[in-house]
């Protein structure tokens, strides 16, 4: 960069000449650079965002693909295919926008390096404390560092997606938004969970594959066993066949025998496989038949016993 303290000092006409010849000189070679500098660092951004753009929507579209030929095979359900595709195209797009905030970092950062460069500056003592700087910040961040790693290790595992019905241990409910950092969750009272990445031990996922309809029974201990379990399987295979509910569906009704039993009840359980998130509405529906069908076959739940404090004497 040229010495303009000669041109603010009242300078005579050759200072002046030689200044604004210094600094016309300056501008044709170190401005150029810095201008070809920032726009290729400019061009670079946008080319590279493409192509991971690009990449990964070529992953979710060739696990789309993979998932298709292989439902040739294994029979799946097309509202779980749907639900599958725009989990993968979710994946894909928050992947692409976590590398490309990566990528123009370093692309900026980079610019910026040469652009110091050009107007003087000794870039080694940046370079430098740049470097003490970033480590002083990791040691300080270990906490934000640990939750990154977490979030990127989930992004790319693809264990959580917005959309699904999870149990983070400190929060259960739908999810909402997902990053580097934290997972956000909507609880059934309204109320919006943000759980930090780092601090997720374990995540109970309530919409991948299927999830099970359990219905528990409590029955009247004198009620005819045989009776209660034809009326339990002529409910579910009605319930199978009906044309509301068969989507949904996925496999047989498993029909308990006995499990508890006491003086005044036995139990009973009815475990239905369905799609993900079906299952309380379809709890609800098993719950409404049952109790109609034991109403008309004179089948008795369970009435609670209460017992009598005992005064002392």
């Amino acid at each position: 960069m040229p010495d303009l303290t000669p041109l603010l000092s009242a300078p005579s006409a050759d200072e002046a000449l030689n200044v604004m010849d210094s600094l016309l000189r300056w501008l044709l070679t170190s401005g150029v650079r810095i201008v070809v500098v920032l726009v290729a660092a400019a061009i670079i951004s946008g080319v590279v965002a493409w192509l991971l753009r690009r990449f990964f929507r070529t992953m979710a579209d060739s696990s789309t693909k993979l998932s298709s030929v292989t439902g040739a095979v294994v029979r799946r359900d097309a509202r779980a295919q749907k639900a599958a595709q725009a989990r993968r195209e979710q994946r894909a797009e928050t992947l692409s926008n976590v590398a490309i905030n990566v990528a123009r970092m370093v692309i900026w950062a980079v610019a910026l390096v040469m652009v110091l460069s050009e107007l003087g500056v000794n870039i080694a003592p940046v370079i430098a404390s740049l470097g003490v700087i970033g480590l002083a910040a990791g040691i300080g961040a270990q906490t934000i560092i640990k939750d990154v790693v977490a979030g990127i290790v989930m992004l790319f595992e693809d264990i959580v997606a917005v959309g699904d019905y999870v149990d983070l241990e400190y929060a259960e409910g739908t999810v909402e938004g997902i990053n580097l950092r934290v997972t956000q969750v909507r609880g059934i009272d309204g109320a919006l969970w943000t759980v930090r990445n780092g601090e997720i031990i374990r995540i109970g996922n309530r919409s991948r594959g299927f999830s099970n309809a359990v219905v528990t029974l409590d029955i009247d201990a004198g009620a005819d066993d045989e009776q209660v379990t034809a009326v339990l399987e002529q409910v579910t295979a009605e319930l199978a066949a009906d044309e509301t509910w068969k989507p949904v569906i996925l496999g047989p009704a498993d029909v308990s025998g006995m499990l508890g039993v006491d003086g005044t009840r036995y139990q009973r359980r009815v475990i239905i496989q369905t799609a993900p998130g079906e299952q309380w509405a379809l709890e609800r529906e098993l719950r409404g038949r049952i109790r109609t069908a034991f109403a008309s076959a004179d089948i008795a739940f369970a009435v609670p016993r209460f017992v009598d404090a005992v005064k002392p004497a």
